[in-house]
């Protein structure tokens, strides 16, 4: 759970840092952050973050309040988190372009803690196979108002 929040986090970052790079590099005499292409990468980056965001906070409900399904509440937001960093590393990288390889730059700092952040606590096959199981055992309690029922 601590980890999916941290990743919150480190996408929430990479989205600030690569918006506000966008907005400084002035390529054919505009801001790149102008051109349609880099709009839409970070406007999908955010959409990503918002997902992600009410998974977590669920899975930190489940764990405060010791409900039986909070590990696979805690896998979920792990694969939320992970997907919303893992691409906000990816993309800002590509807004960046090579400076965010180098160390003269912050980005790489937080892009590798996306990714070792990613694998920490059990990768994205662990996490779906935890998923799946709770889902598909025999007394999942899934569909409309399951998901706030007295345990």
């Amino acid at each position: 759970l601590a980890c999916a929040a941290q990743q919150l986090g480190v996408a929430d970052q990479l989205i600030t840092m690569a918006s506000g790079y966008a907005e400084q590099r002035h390529q054919f005499g505009k801001p790149i952050g102008s051109f349609q292409a880099i709009k839409h990468m970070l406007a999908n980056l955010k959409v990503k973050l918002e997902y992600a965001r009410p998974v977590v906070h669920r899975a930190a409900h489940s764990v405060a309040r010791a409900v039986s399904g909070r590990a696979a509440h805690v896998s979920m937001a792990k694969l939320a988190a992970s997907e919303a960093a893992t691409s906000a590393a990816k993309t800002s990288l590509q807004v960046y372009g090579a400076i965010g390889y180098t160390w003269e730059d912050d980005l790489h700092i937080w892009m590798r803690r996306a990714w070792s952040l990613e694998l920490a606590w059990g990768g994205s096959a662990f996490h779906r196979g935890r998923v799946a199981d709770a889902v598909l055992a025999d007394d999942a309690r899934l569909g409309a108002g399951a998901t706030f029922a007295a345990e």
